[in-house]
């Protein structure tokens, strides 16, 4: 077991707030204590159709005192428009200068995402090219995400762990070891609440997710997990996607997420560092 701080920077997520103009999630961002926030193409398209170039853009993130923590997303396997908008995140990153990009697949066969995978990363090395796996996805799963990028043998090729699609693909605490966590970009935390009628995955995912910490999933638990196994700080990005936080003050939204994530941390540090304590 390691003794080192498990977990590094926190970003504000990139679709935390999907239809906000990019100055007030900038400004929501630094006063709630981020560190990082996330982008999307179309925050940036938006923003183009306003007047404001790329290099604005960039410029207004770090005059806020931030920095991209995530630029999202190239969707692998689709021949179709999204084509445009995946060569517009590939020009964005050497403008933005992410800690990383996302990367996700819907519809393609394994084998097509693995090749497509392998050549965006050859494209952006060596910055960290992150894929994020979902039950509902081309690679449904944790262990197929370990699959995809150890296929691909990049040293960029990561995986995007969201702990929604963690839980729901049925993946379990113990496949998160010290080699399965040194694959991982970012750890992306949100919950959920259990009603009587269940969504979808789709719309659960999409539109019904609450801070991290605020619901029934075994939040704690997987923080744990992750603490005991990493051999290196891993970062987190918070992403509380919720059609009923965005009819929230936007500055809100940020302060809760950033209060309710260091309320979760200090809860499984707690454990981590008195089980750290045992074993010395």
């Amino acid at each position: 077991m390691t003794t080192h701080p498990p977990f590094s920077t926190i970003t504000l997520g990139a679709i935390t707030f999907r239809d906000r103009n990019l100055p007030s999630v900038l400004s929501a961002a630094r006063n709630a204590g981020f560190e990082s926030v996330g982008i999307t193409v179309g925050q940036c398209i938006a923003a183009l159709e306003r007047g404001i170039a790329f290099e604005e853009i960039a410029a207004a993130i770090r005059d806020a005192g931030l920095r991209v923590g995530e630029l999202e997303l190239i969707r692998l396997g689709d021949g179709g428009p999204a084509r445009h908008a995946n060569a517009l995140v590939v020009e964005l990153a050497s403008i933005l200068q992410p800690d990383r990009v996302h990367v996700a697949a819907w519809g393609a066969e394994a084998a097509a995402v693995g090749d497509e995978f392998a050549s965006v990363c050859a494209q952006l090395a060596p910055l960290p090219v992150a894929y994020e796996f979902m039950p509902y996805n081309s690679i449904p799963s944790f262990t197929r995400a370990l699959e995809l990028v150890e296929s691909t043998a990049a040293p960029n090729a990561k995986i995007v762990l969201d702990i929604l699609h963690f839980f729901r693909s049925g993946s379990a605490f113990e496949e998160l070891t010290a080699d399965a966590l040194s694959h991982v970009a970012v750890v992306q935390l949100s919950d959920v609440i259990q009603r009587e009628v269940t969504p979808s995955l789709v719309e659960e995912a999409r539109h019904r997710r609450t801070y991290p910490g605020a619901g029934d999933l075994n939040s704690l638990g997987f923080l744990q997990a992750i603490a005991v196994a990493a051999e290196e700080p891993v970062p987190l990005s918070i992403e509380p996607i919720s059609d009923a936080l965005e009819l929230l003050p936007l500055m809100l939204v940020a302060e809760e997420a950033m209060l309710s994530t260091q309320r979760l941390l200090k809860r499984a540090l707690k454990e981590f560092e008195a089980t750290a304590d045992q074993v010395s």
